[in-house]
């Protein structure tokens, strides 16, 4: 037992350091991480989204002003962790620290006994979190961590030398990951996860004592040398099925983990880390993912990333490209091409917006999917620096931009293709009339209108008639490829009609339908 007086306090000032530190070793040492990176999924991207999911952490610690407490330095970063999260690893990192902060809350000095809790509810929330439990796991480490650090907050022992105690078992708990997890077992090596919260954690000692734990290098160096990165062969639990990774945030105020969890389950959703309101799972295929997020719809998908899992590497890009859409369908279609989706109809979607941007490691272009949307995007971010805006106006205009994005281009080049794709896609739509008009166009509310440029065009009573005639209009100046986007309102029949329709009258013509699942909507279409 240690009864020495603490020769420093964990105060604000000191927490600030660490979290910064926090985001120079995990730049340095997340490659290293990635190589260790064999479960849930073998691609190799734990290392990337840690760092990335820290980076927010430490931006939000930037915006706080004036002398800060510890609870608010700590506050800070499980906000910023959450809005920034990636991968199950970042989710389950940025439920640990809110469960640290929510421990803290209130707490004016920082003793053995106040830490150990903390650790405690922040493993607890981690467990609480997964649907499905593993052990070799981060959740495995950070209870070894709880444990040892009420051990030594029971036996009276000062923070520092709780600290160092702490410190040690994390290191013990990281080795004994392999023996605790068939997949690491047979790679010889431990859980890239466990690797990235060790690392945290001796900068957390470094802070404190001011004694640098590890080499240069770091634990992740040490613990990947010599480790090739794994080949993926299909990924999930080892088992070769999952595909897809979905994170996505839902509009419910009220947290409804439990509902959303069950509903995840129900669709074959593995790797679930659920902190409300965000949402990230694994699915193999397509059609499960479209599964999840029509089933989570009811709750309100607010915004959506989408990572193929069968590529491996990380998920650092050069270009962060962010879409607006509207719908659940939609928005997976718009995420299957490597774009942060925003939902276009929530009512914060411009805050969402302003955050992505201050959160973004790299140039982001945006791509808006109204005139309404586009006129807003460039009043608050079209002098900032890194942001490229795309003029599209319409939901057909984004998805012809997105089919050009090549990630591994220049940002410039980028920018450059997915606006010339979006300015040569003629568009129009046909919405549903909510107010009647006896202008040079008399309609009724609920008739149709055929929409070009922002001016009706033509009034119909009739779905088929109206989709069939907006066609006509759009392709009589020409086109290789027609994009229908279908909304949920728009009746089954019209896809067979205009099918047959556009294989008697336009046989050169190649059509595209991509179904919104949104529920007020009827069509939008696209030529290019």
């Amino acid at each position: 037992m240690s009864t020495e007086e603490d020769p420093v306090r964990l105060n604000g000032r000191l927490a600030a350091r660490w979290a910064r530190r926090t985001v120079e070793r995990l730049r340095r040492e997340r490659n290293d991480i990635n190589a260790l990176n064999v479960f849930p999924v073998p691609d190799g991207d734990t290392g990337s989204n840690l760092y990335h999911t820290v980076r927010s952490a430490y931006r939000a610690v930037e915006s706080l002003s004036g002398s800060v407490t510890l609870p608010e330095v700590i506050g800070a970063m499980a906000t910023g962790a959450l809005r920034g999260a990636r991968g199950n690893s970042g989710l389950i990192l940025s439920v640990a620290l809110r469960g640290v902060a929510d421990a803290l809350e209130g707490v004016t000095v920082l003793d053995a006994p106040a830490f150990a809790s903390a650790l405690e509810l922040a493993a607890l929330r981690a467990r609480e979190a997964v649907a499905d439990p593993v052990d070799g796991t981060m959740l495995t480490v950070l209870e070894a961590m709880a444990a040892e650090a009420r051990t030594r907050a029971e036996a009276g022992d000062t923070l520092i030398a709780q600290i160092e105690a702490v410190r040690a078992r994390s290191r013990a708990a990281l080795r004994e990951t392999t023996g605790q997890l068939d997949v690491l077992f047979e790679a010889n090596i431990v859980d890239a996860g466990s690797t990235g919260i060790v690392e945290l954690f001796d900068l957390l000692y470094l802070t404190v004592t001011g004694r640098a734990p590890t080499s240069e290098r770091g634990i992740a160096h040490d613990a990947s040398a010599g480790v090739a990165l794994p080949v993926l062969t299909g990924g999930g639990h080892g088992d070769g099925e999952d595909a897809l990774e979905l994170v996505f945030h839902l509009a419910e105020e009220k947290d409804r983990t439990r509902p959303v969890k069950r509903l995840l389950a129900k669709a074959r959703g593995t790797s679930v880390v659920v902190s409300w309101p965000m949402v990230h799972v694994h699915v193999p295929d397509e059609e499960h993912a479209l599964a999840v997020l029509t089933a989570c719809d009811a709750y309100g998908v607010s915004d959506l990333r989408v990572e193929d899992l069968s590529v491996t590497g990380g998920s650092d890009t050069r270009t962060t490209v962010i879409a607006f859409a509207s719908g659940v369908g939609l928005l997976f279609a718009c995420g299957l091409q490597d774009a942060l989706v925003l939902d276009s109809d929530h009512p914060a979607v411009h805050e969402r917006l302003t955050e992505l941007i201050a959160d973004a490691s790299s140039p982001v272009v945006v791509v808006p999917d109204s005139a309404a949307a586009l006129k807003r995007v460039q009043a608050a971010h079209g002098t900032a620096e890194d942001v490229s805006i795309v003029r599209s106006r319409s939901v057909a205009a984004v998805l012809s931009a997105l089919a050009v994005h090549d990630a591994a281009e220049d940002p410039r080049v980028i920018h450059a293709d997915m606006s010339e794709a979006a300015a040569a896609t003629r568009v129009g739509a046909v919405v549903q009339a909510r107010t009647g008009s006896a202008g040079p166009l008399m309609f009724e509310t609920g008739d149709l209108l055929t929409v070009i440029d922002g001016r009706i065009r033509a009034v119909e009573t009739d779905p088929v008639e109206a989709v069939v005639a907006l066609a006509e209009r759009l392709l009589g100046a020409g086109g290789e490829l027609l994009t229908v986007v279908t909304g949920a309102r728009l009746p089954d029949t019209v896809g067979a009609a205009l099918s047959a329709h556009l294989a008697h009258a336009h046989p050169e013509i190649s059509v595209e339908t991509v179904h919104s699942l949104h529920p007020r909507g009827y069509a939008v279409l696209g030529v290019e």
